[in-house]
């Protein structure tokens, strides 16, 4: 997979404390990010254009005092939209590398398809991946409707 290395403005992109950059820089590389440039305490990573993260070491982020653990990780889920491979291609890399996969590849009441990985630090990442690109919003949204009539 071709990683573009171009420096754009970043339109969103989020910034993850990490206890270790060099094992959360492979681990993230695993998945299919690049590098796109590092310095000694952080790493700008590429999933594909305009998903970029930026991974940085807990003494770079955290203020003297604060409690790094937590607030590393916990809660926090990143979703990326897979587009030149599959859900499947990212789950065979994750199990390959031995990441933690929380869930899937399987399906989801909103059409799609997803894979819940958790990074070394509790960062969820979920791949996702449209299932059927010929439905509607409103077909979609109708259908997850008739399953949950209480809404």
């Amino acid at each position: 997979m071709e990683t573009d290395h171009e420096i754009y403005p970043m339109p969103l992109f989020c910034q993850l404390a990490v206890s270790d950059l060099d094992s959360s820089t492979a681990w993230y590389e695993a998945l299919g990010f690049a590098e796109i440039y590092s310095m000694p305490a952080m790493a700008h990573l590429r999933y594909r254009k305009y998903a970029d993260v930026m991974l940085v070491t807990d003494e770079a982020r955290f203020a003297e005092g604060q409690n790094r653990k937590e607030r590393r990780g916990g809660g926090v889920s990143i979703y990326l939209t897979v587009e030149t491979e599959s859900v499947d291609d990212v789950a065979n890399r994750a199990r390959e590398y031995g990441a933690n996969v929380v869930r899937g590849p399987s399906e989801t009441g909103w059409n799609t398809r997803e894979l819940v990985v958790s990074d070394p630090d509790g960062y969820e990442l979920v791949f996702s991946e449209p299932v059927d690109t010929e439905k509607s919003f409103e077909e979609v949204v109708g259908a997850e409707d008739d399953a949950n009539p209480e809404r």
